[in-house]
Order: C-alpha cells, then structure tokens, then sequence
C-alpha cells in the first residue's frame, strides 16, 4: 500500500463518506481517508446552538481530524460539490497540508445556482439539527483562496444532464460549464468532462474519478506534471474541454 501519500476524500452536501466508495473500490493501493461531517453517516451532530458555518470551519474540522489520525502531512484532496468549496479553503488555510487536488463537479461559490433550487443545510433532507452552511461569508472565503500551485485536476458533469433526470434551470447549465472553465483557468488544469454523467459523477463514473485521482497523485509523488493520456481517458467515458 503506498503509504506516504493519502488521498483524502470530501463528499457532497449532506453525504457520508461511503458516498465515495465506487471510488475506492478502485484505488485498492492507494492510503485512503473519508470522514463524516458533523451530523452526517452517523456523527454526532454539532452541539447547540450549531450557527451557520463557513467553509473555512469545514476545513479546520478536516485538519483537525487528519491531525487525530496522524496525518498530518501533505495529502492529496478530492472534493466533489461543496467538497471542492471546502477542498478550496483548505488548500488556502493549509497550503503545506496539499499536495495535489481533484475537483469533482465543484459548486459554484456563491453556492446557490437560482433561488429555491437547494437548500443549504449539511444533513439528510428534513434533519432539524443540520448545520445550515453560510453562504455569504463562505463565497467570501472561496473567491479569496489563491489556488496552491500542485497538481490538479478539475471534472464536470456531461452537459445536459443536470441531474439526475430534471432539467436544468434556465441559464444554469452555461453559469456551470463556464465557473469549471475558470477554475480549470485559475488552476492550471485541464478542464475534463465526463460523457455520462450528471452531477453524482463519483457514483455514475467512478473509473473516471479513480483515474483522475491516481493521475494527480502519480503526479504529486514524481514532481512531474500531471499526464493523461487520451485512450485511457476515452475508455472511462470523458473527453477534454476544448474551450
């Protein structure tokens, strides 16, 4: 098992760590941590009075759980949805913790696409103990954090499929496809799109994902810039972004 480098795994709004098990499933070799927020997959909820929470407390959470299980070196990150917002903050409040960073159909970071379209709590639907996330002070955080300059690699969902089967709100189907562009911009990185999924890419392709993870995390032991190569990438079902 490769021992000095771990991948760390920050799941969706409201999912457990197991969400990402088609993902490990393929990464056997590779030391990996998922965690449970807060009130999510069996975790005690916050204590009252749980206010509204920023990302950056998100990242201090995760930090302080890698230091209870000594691990407190370089890691490499992957966040999917609001995993990515807090994978983002993380890097900028723990640069010497990050080695590389997979962007899995990262949230936008102002975080609500239209009004009415998601809900903010961090639990299962209806828990009235969940922590509510704050937006605001949030996007404040997320559009401040330079990215760390490590290998990275930023995913995004097949255009057109939204969800699931719903459609997409008016106009936010461009509003996504062109905030992965700039984080793909901002990064360094390659802009990968997945062919058949929507946005629960670790669950629709997750030979995708788990190529993504192993090429950034080959990338972050060698010092080597970060290689994809074309047929591998067709066989897991993505293409890169021409834009």
């Amino acid at each position: 098992m490769t021992l000095q480098l771990p991948v760390v795994f920050i799941a969706a709004l409201g999912e457990p760590g197991r969400y990402w098990q088609p993902v490990l499933d393929r990464l056997p070799d590779l030391a990996t941590v998922t965690y449970d927020r807060p009130g999510i997959g069996g975790t005690p909820h916050r204590p009252a009075p749980n206010p509204p929470l920023p990302y950056s407390a998100f990242a201090d959470e995760l930090a302080a759980l890698l230091d209870e299980r000594d691990l407190a070196g370089p890691a490499v990150l992957a966040g999917h949805s609001i995993g990515s917002l807090i994978a983002r903050v993380y890097a900028a409040r723990h640069p010497h913790r990050v080695a590389g960073v997979v962007h899995v159909d990262g949230s936008l970071p102002q975080f609500h696409v239209c009004p009415g379209l998601e809900t903010a709590e961090d639990g299962a639907d209806g828990d009235p103990d969940a922590t509510v996330i704050d937006v605001v002070q949030g996007q404040a955080e997320v559009l401040d954090s330079a990215p760390p300059r490590v290998p990275t690699l930023v995913l995004t969902r097949t255009p057109g499929r939204w969800g699931g089967d719903r459609p997409a709100p008016s106009g936010a189907e461009e509003l996504w496809l062109v905030s992965q562009r700039i984080l793909a911009r901002e990064t360094g990185s390659p802009l990968i799109v997945a062919e058949h999924s929507g946005h629960r890419i670790p669950v629709d392709q997750p030979d995708l994902v788990a190529y993504a993870i192993r090429a950034v995390h080959t990338a972050a032991l060698t010092g080597t810039p970060v290689h994809l190569d074309p047929d591998t990438l067709s066989r897991t079902g993505a293409h890169l972004d021409k834009h």
